[in-house]
């Protein structure tokens, strides 16, 4: 399967240094581990932007609703990943992404696909994304 360029800018772009204990038995890495990298990456946005950070009953973080992934390619803890993700849908408290596993030169797709976020308050209840934030996002927004 050949994959289509994005020509969007990502909403992050994060480099992962799979460690030795993340392969399994079979020498690759375990496909749990592609689950970390992706939510360490979408962490290091939110602390990078402040996405998601706010005091009181302002946006507090985000739950993940749903997610999913298929597995493209085998890796191997010596090879670094990069880990990128696209708007695909906001809604009032919501969005979705996009989220890509790719080689570190972006040549190759390692893994890729889906998570719903639902943003929240101090008490964990579902909040309407803030203005800035839906901007933020907008601008990563896949047609």
């Amino acid at each position: 399967m050949r994959e289509v360029a994005i020509t969007t800018p990502p909403l992050f772009s994060v480099l992962i240094s799979p460690r030795w204990g993340d392969q399994d038995s079979m020498g690759h890495i375990n496909h749990v581990q592609y689950f970390r990298y992706l939510e360490e990456a979408r962490v290091q946005w939110m602390l990078d932007t402040g996405f998601g950070v706010g005091s009181g009953n302002e946006l507090s973080g985000m739950l993940v609703a749903a997610i999913g992934l298929n597995f493209r390619k085998e890796w191997h803890h010596d090879k670094r990943l990069c880990a990128k993700a696209w708007v695909t849908h906001i809604g009032n408290s919501s969005f979705r992404l996009l989220q890509r596993l790719y080689s570190e030169d972006g040549s190759e797709v390692v893994a890729e696909g889906e998570i719903s976020l639902v943003c929240i308050d101090g008490e964990h209840r579902p909040t309407p994304i803030a203005d800035k934030e839906r901007s933020r996002l907008q601008a990563c927004a896949l047609d």
